[in-house]
This record gives C-alpha cells, sequence and structure tokens, in this order.
C-alpha cells in the first residue's frame, strides 16, 4: 500500500493536467484561432489538419504490465477536445510517471518550467528536458507535427533524487512508451 506522500501524490498527480490546462486556458480553449502572440507556443487545434498526438491512447495494457506501471485512474480524465491526452501511471517504487500529448509547443514548456542539462539523443529533436519547479521531477517531451509528446516522471518524495536521477527515468520511459511511435507523430 502506497504511504501517506505518495497519496499526496496521486492527488497532485491528478491535477497536473487541469492546472497545465489553466496555466493554458485562454490559448487553448477560447476562440476558433490562435491569437499571434500564441503562435510560439502552441499548435492551431483549429487547423482542420491537425490531428493531437495521443500517447496514452497507444499504450497496451501488456506494455503497462510488463514494464510494471500500475495506471492511475482519474475522475478527471483528460480529454482530446482540451487539446491534452494524458494518463499518470505508479512504477514499482512508487514513482509517478506522467504520458501526455499536448497542443503545447516546447517553448512554452521551457518558460513555464527549468530547462534541465541533460542530453537527450539527436532521434528526438527537437526535444526538451526541464523540471517543473527545479528541484523534483523531469519531464523529456518532444515536438512533433501532431503537438508536443512527454513522459515527466517525479520520484517517490522520500528518495532523495535529484531532477537529473529522474530524468534518466523519465529519458528511459520515453523511449518505451513512446519511442516507436515518435517518428509516427511526425509525419502525420
Amino acid at each position: 500500500m502506497p504511504n501517506r506522500n505518495v497519496t499526496r501524490r496521486a492527488a497532485s498527480a491528478l491535477l497536473f493536467p487541469l492546472l497545465f490546462l489553466t496555466g493554458c486556458s485562454s490559448a487553448l480553449g477560447l476562440g476558433p484561432r490562435l491569437a499571434p502572440e500564441d503562435e510560439p507556443y502552441l499548435f492551431d487545434r483549429w487547423d482542420p489538419d491537425f490531428e493531437l498526438a495521443k500517447p496514452c491512447e497507444d499504450l497496451a495494457e501488456d506494455q503497462l504490465d510488463n514494464l510494471g506501471l500500475s495506471r492511475m485512474e482519474s475522475k478527471t480524465n483528460v480529454k482530446n477536445a482540451d487539446g491534452m491526452d494524458a494518463c499518470s501511471f505508479y512504477d514499482e517504487e512508487f514513482g509517478l510517471v506522467m504520458v501526455s500529448g499536448s497542443a503545447v509547443k516546447l517553448r512554452r514548456l521551457s518558460e513555464n518550467g527549468v530547462p534541465l542539462q541533460f542530453e537527450l539523443s539527436q532521434e528526438k529533436q527537437p526535444a526538451l528536458a526541464y523540471s517543473k519547479y527545479g528541484d523534483v521531477g523531469c519531464g523529456v517531451a518532444a515536438e512533433t507535427d501532431r503537438g508536443t509528446v512527454e513522459v515527466y516522471f517525479e520520484s517517490e518524495y522520500s528518495s532523495g533524487k535529484t531532477p537529473m536521477e529522474d530524468c534518466s527515468q523519465a529519458d528511459k520511459y520515453f523511449d518505451l512508451l513512446i519511442g516507436e511511435k515518435l517518428n509516427e507523430y511526425r509525419t502525420n
């Protein structure tokens, strides 16, 4: 059974997609077109040629079982209509793994988070490693024609791991959960 810190993390993990969207709500949820100032930060979801990447829909249950990931069920599921497809899991050590596809560009993530000096493979470029707060967790995000796909990993609170250590896990899970589909997201 997860400890109290893990339970708190579960509650915060359920709120992450909503808080993320709240920060971008004016651009993601309102109006039929992007304002000029939003162009560098967002994909135009109203463009008939834009199809949001949905990495959560692409994950098979047997794949998750083989990786030892337990799905977090949420009453606040994020829907494609919100410009985001997101799902969360716990690994076997109660690390939090969040997978998402969003209509947000890397530039927005780098300005809203803390970019980290973690080397990402050339195959992922354009890509970014960042922490939401700078002292815990790491996201590995790659921009595609279908939005930005990302895996965010956060160690169990009491583990004492640094964001750079979390980047190794985020990068590993990115490769395992999104890696094979990355080129498909870039060509469709």
